[in-house]
């Protein structure tokens, strides 16, 4: 009886915690699957908008006239240093967020230098899929033109990096902001695929 009732109650808290994300991998209403089998998660995007997938990294754009795009990379960790979390980090936060937030760190570095880069906002703690992740918007010129993006970075497994990019011109981000937080919030990573 007592193992019974453990294995109730370890049930139970399996339920809630999966609760907490996105499990179902039916399309979303108005969104198609952009993402193709070679990934290890299911990005949906507008029924609108165009897919442009290549080299395994998820790529669509608002439409042919609106270069506005959203793009999804997993990259593999190879440097190990931004799992090393001293005791005079900050504890309340969680560690998902803090191992993003060094990835961050030395990504934000290679950006540093292109021309007009600016930071907007960020990082703020947030989520993807139900795992902690980090949110940062920044400015920069690309051949005259001045372009935003935002960009979600979760780190999963300690293995994997994912970065989600939304990028627009300047003028033209507020356009399509809606349809990028709707991709956010109906991302799924699939279970048990990595490799």
């Amino acid at each position: 009886m007592k193992k019974k009732l453990i294995c109730i109650l370890l049930a139970s808290v399996f339920i809630v915690l999966c609760s907490c994300s996105k499990t179902d991998t039916t399309t979303p209403s108005g969104m198609k699957l952009a993402s193709i089998d070679a990934v290890d998660y299911y990005m949906y995007i507008p029924s609108d908008w165009i897919p442009a997938n290549q080299d395994g990294v998820t790529c669509a754009y608002a439409s042919g006239a609106d270069t506005s795009n959203v793009s999804c990379a997993r990259y593999a960790i190879k440097d190990d240093s931004i799992f090393n979390i001293t005791e005079t980090t900050e504890e309340d936060k969680p560690e998902g967020v803090l191992f993003a937030e060094k990835y961050w760190e030395n990504y934000v570095s290679s950006l540093e230098s292109l021309p007009g880069f600016r930071l907007i906002s960020g990082p703020i703690n947030t989520t993807l899929n139900g795992l902690a992740a980090i949110r940062c918007s920044f400015s920069l010129i690309s051949t005259g033109v001045e372009y935003k993006e935002d960009m979600v970075i979760c780190i999963k497994e300690r293995m994997y990096a994912y970065i989600l990019t939304y990028t627009a011109e300047a003028d033209k981000y507020d356009t399509n902001l809606q349809s990028y937080e709707k991709i956010l919030e109906e991302f799924v990573f699939q279970t048990g695929i990595l490799e």
